[in-house]
């Protein structure tokens, strides 16, 4: 059994290929909680608080902008896209592909398990391999 590892150590484009969407996702993550965490300071919340609506805020930016746009502004300045792997990413696709980004450990478990797995496109995690999409450099 081939796995995406297998690929990751001997491929230097995969590599910067996940390099590209690890920055990607930090991009998106600080576009997205930095403005939450100061609203909630201003507003004397306990910052613990916010963890299910930035992960649920997180979620829905991620999967609105992979199906209006083909990715977010992380993926587009990393020049990464999302596709469907049968045509055009839709409502369900986007939707399925994003759902690890409610809670950032799931995301790495889906990255982890992406690769863990016998693959034929070592670019996907787990949730793109189960939605039938990918992220391609543009």
């Amino acid at each position: 059994m081939v796995t995406g590892f297998d690929y990751l150590g001997q491929d230097k484009a995969l590599q910067e290929h996940w390099l590209r969407r690890l920055i990607a996702i930090v991009v998106d993550a600080v576009l997205i909680y930095a403005p939450v965490l100061i609203l909630l300071r201003i507003l004397g919340t306990p910052i613990l608080f916010p963890g299910f609506l930035t992960g649920a805020l997180f979620f829905f930016y991620c999967a609105l902008f992979d199906l209006a746009i083909g990715g977010t502004v992380g993926k587009m300045l990393m020049r990464l896209k999302t596709v469907s792997v049968t045509g055009q990413v839709n409502v369900s696709q986007a939707l399925m592909r994003n759902v690890s980004k409610v809670f950032g450990p799931l995301l790495l478990l889906d990255w982890i398990i992406g690769m863990a797995v016998d693959t034929h496109d070592p670019r996907q995690k787990w949730t793109d391999q189960v939605a039938r999409t990918s992220v391609m450099l543009h």
